[in-house]
């Protein structure tokens, strides 16, 4: 063999295997995406633990895959509900691609919510909207880290801008009507309470939203509708029972407070508030020695509450809440 055809077989060859690695690469990183595409539909289906198996074949495939490893972690946090080891496939993904907004914002998320470490999480979501300025997610977090400041001006613009961005994302609309409550902003807390509890009908927690801004706002008889409403999607909930028997006891429908103040103890027997509830529904009936009895009961659960609180109720005394 001549050097010429040496040298035209050896370029061949070579050619020929960077063909197959460069096939092989792309072959591997085909799979790696559909193992996350899987993952994603199981993520949505809430089937976590197919979902982990997928993102978990995929770093197998690729352990630099930053994709994977912030699937893996949404999975494991907000699915799973285990975000320690969620914390460590975050931080794996921003080391692969610190530009990946989406992982910044969990890693900020989970420091916030679970660590207790509010300054790291809010760089970590500035960092995130910088990448991103339209990532609702993080202006909603950032405004929370707000609020635990008592800065509730500027939590008010951030949930306003997560709203602008996506008029979808219903959870800044909650987060905005309790902001307005607390600045007196009370007709746009309203409506903003009410928008949440339009765009989830058959959310509880969104009547409970409606019910708090309507009952801070003294609109009691809108504010008993919607926590009954909330009471007919859950009747679980001690404390929807516990707030309407509250309500209705202000309002002088003593025996419906009673039902209301009886349902909460079924649930949560041990709740020395409710007993002095009762005790002044008992009173307003007239009922003197069952308000004896259940005053006696709310002492001796929370004795902070003082034996002579009942002998108040004939001159106005209110439920405590």
């Amino acid at each position: 063999m001549n050097l010429g055809t040496f040298l035209a077989v050896t370029i061949l060859a070579a050619v020929l295997l960077s063909c197959l690695i460069v096939a092989l690469f792309f072959g591997r990183q085909r799979k790696v995406l559909r193992l996350n595409v899987s993952g994603v539909q199981f993520k949505d289906w809430k089937i976590w633990d197919r979902a982990i198996d997928c993102f978990a074949e995929a770093l197998s495939r690729d352990p630099k895959n930053a994709l994977s490893h912030y699937n893996l972690g949404f999975v494991l946090y907000f699915g799973k509900n285990l975000p320690e080891v969620a914390k460590v496939e975050f931080e794996k993904a921003i080391a692969c691609d610190p530009l990946m907004a989406a992982a910044l914002y969990s890693l900020g998320h989970l420091l916030y919510h679970c660590e207790s470490r509010p300054e790291d999480a809010r760089t970590l979501l500035r960092s995130a909207l910088e990448i991103n300025p339209r990532l609702v997610e993080a202006h909603n977090t950032l405004a929370l880290i707000d609020i635990e400041n008592e800065n509730w001006l500027d939590a008010m613009g951030k949930f306003s801008r997560a709203i602008e961005i996506n008029p979808a994302y219903d959870i800044a609309y909650c987060n905005l009507s309790v902001a307005c409550i607390y600045q007196g902003k009370v007709l746009d807390a309203v409506r903003n309470a009410e928008k949440y509890a339009e765009m989830n009908p058959k959310s509880p927690m969104a009547y409970n939203n409606l019910g708090n801004v309507l009952g801070a706002m003294g609109r009691r008889d809108e504010a008993i509708r919607a926590f009954v409403r909330s009471k007919e999607l859950f009747k679980g909930d001690w404390v929807v029972h516990f707030w309407l028997g509250c309500l209705y006891l202000q309002t002088g429908r003593f025996a419906a407070a009673v039902s209301a103040f009886q349902d909460s103890l079924f649930l949560h027997g041990r709740n020395g508030l409710s007993y002095y509830n009762l005790a002044l529904c008992y009173e307003g009936l007239g009922q003197k020695i069952l308000a004896r009895n259940y005053i006696d009961r709310a002492v001796e659960l929370e004795p902070s509450l003082g034996s002579g609180l009942i002998e108040t109720t004939a001159s106005g005394a209110s439920p405590v809440q």
